[in-house]
């Protein structure tokens, strides 16, 4: 019996299937991690509409669409808790993701390429940062629907296969209704590689008709739009960061950046282009579309991620697509891990069981680091209690409690931050009475929110923050009835952080 026939069968797949464990168990977690986007995917799930309006501003192409909560609607109908509906939308959006990716390139590649390759995928920087860093459901789910449309459209190709035609039709109609601006530049990338990869005619029209049907699909809302959530031109990916080889390894999760190819993208496309420049002639030229096509589409992407392609983005408009110009990485990430796949082809020793299952441990390894978040146990609502400034800060809880003895009002308020701020703001806490003369302060406190030692400009996106506040109100007349405030302001000139509701101040009342 040869190594061949010792090796069990499929061996890819299962390893795909099993060892993929290490990328999404972490969603199992007691608890939620604090993402850039924080608990905002949990109270849009609760209240879908075409276009996500609760911690974020409504625009067809950069904004969030409904069908990111398809997968948690029929949970919260069967009565699961919000935060489990999306924990289990992000872990089917890495399985999907993973055995997308093998389905794509285990015929043409063979089944132990496509397992590495489908593995690597699902513990790429880019996926996990997705997820664990970002905590992004619309961007995790075109991560998932990617692969499957080039899946289907490979199938087809290959087989003629109509359930393949079907899976990129549905994965593109969906992607349109998650996010315009990324499932746009997917259709071009996926017009580009049936075109160059897959040379067929009836595959290019499936790539091209897909496109058109989700771009007519949301027509009712090409005229919604927003300003940008943040400075586009400020945003964009660090070189060094891009080329960092440790990336997901021996890291936390923080310390990975949402756009980095990491360790084992980077090395496998390395010595792919070193084994076909040196076996050029043996490389058959499907694989060699296949490779060159990968990595050219991968350098584009990486090289409109940084600030060199400024003036690329402010004369086409391009920007208008996404909140960050490193987003484009998301629309090529699949293609990343097509030379990993290829190797085990170009070098047949890595087929081997000791080889093929190193690499196998190499590639878990490479990625456990960005797979430890922060989490919180803090349980929240449906609805947000308040959200200050543009999107900037969710208040998550807000009690108030007033006592006789000594007559205090005591306010204990969480609150998390989507956006780094850019002024460390105080905050201010006033007990508000009415009678003959109007209203007027009969007692308040003006602080830091959390002390000096914790200034605004220092929170991170997504970092659930406390604190308690007690007023002092033992000058006020006993049985006097208070409406309290609460808010954000700029010390320098008494400048207040406006609600979303239209207000300038949280209005509280004794529970």
């Amino acid at each position: 019996m040869n190594w061949r026939e010792q090796v069990p069968v499929r061996a890819g797949f299962w390893a795909v299937l099993l060892l993929g464990l290490f990328a999404w168990a972490p969603a199992l977690y007691p608890g939620y991690w604090q993402g850039w986007e924080g608990f905002a995917p949990i109270y849009q799930s609760v209240s879908p509409t075409s276009l996500a309006t609760v911690a974020t501003s409504p625009d067809l192409w950069r904004g969030v669409g409904g069908g990111t909560y398809l997968i948690a609607q029929p949970l919260l109908r069967l009565g699961v808790d919000p935060v489990l509906a999306i924990r289990i939308t992000f872990i089917l959006a890495f399985v999907l993701g993973g055995t997308g990716v093998y389905a794509w390139l285990a015929n043409r590649l063979g089944d132990r390429g496509a397992g590495l390759a489908g593995l690597a995928y699902m513990l790429s920087p880019i996926f996990l940062g997705t997820v664990y860093v970002r905590g992004s459901v619309s961007d995790a789910m075109m991560l998932a629907l990617t692969p499957l449309a080039l899946a289907g459209l490979a199938s087809y190709r290959d087989r003629r296969s109509l359930a393949g035609a079907a899976v990129t039709v549905l994965s593109v109609l969906w992607m349109w209704r998650i996010q315009a601006g990324l499932a746009a530049t997917v259709s071009v990338v996926l017009l580009l590689y049936a075109l160059i990869v897959e040379r067929d005619a009836l595959v290019f029209l499936i790539a091209s008709a897909s496109g058109a049907a989700g771009l007519v699909g949301v027509q009712p809302l090409w005229g919604v739009a927003s300003p940008p959530p943040v400075p586009f031109a400020e945003n964009f990916a660090e070189l060094h960061l891009l080329l960092d080889p440790g990336a997901g390894l021996l890291t936390s999760a923080w310390g990975v950046e949402p756009y980095q190819p990491g360790f084992i993208a980077l090395i496998t496309s390395v010595l792919t282009i070193w084994v076909v420049a040196t076996r050029w002639s043996d490389v058959a030229v499907p694989l060699r579309r296949l490779i060159g096509f990968s990595l050219v589409s991968v350098l584009v992407a990486a090289f409109l991620s940084l600030s060199a392609s400024e003036a690329f983005w402010r004369l086409t408009g391009a920007d208008r697509l996404f909140a960050y110009p490193w987003q484009v990485m998301l629309t090529v990430a699949p293609l990343w891990v097509a030379p990993l796949a290829a190797l085990p082809l170009l070098l047949p020793e890595m087929e081997r069981p000791a080889y093929w299952t190193a690499t196998v441990v190499l590639v878990v390894l490479a990625g456990l680091g960005a797979t430890m978040p922060t989490y919180t146990q803090e349980r929240i609502g449906n609805q947000p209690v308040a959200i200050f400034g543009n999107n900037q800060l969710l208040v998550l809880s807000a009690t108030l409690r007033e006592q006789t003895d000594p007559p205090t009002a005591t306010l204990e308020i969480t609150w998390q931050p989507l956006r780094p701020l850019d002024f460390d703001y105080n905050i201010f806490f006033q007990a508000i009475v009415a009678d003959e003369q109007g209203e007027r302060v009969a007692a308040q406190l003006d602080v830091q929110p959390l002390g000096e030692g914790r200034p605004a400009t220092s929170w991170r996106p997504g970092e659930v923050l406390k604190n308690s506040y007690t007023l002092d109100l033992s000058a006020t007349s006993p049985g006097q009835r208070f409406v309290y405030y609460f808010g954000f302001y700029d010390w320098r000139d008494g400048t207040r952080l406006p609600l979303i509701a239209g207000d300038d101040k949280l209005v509280l009342y004794e529970q």
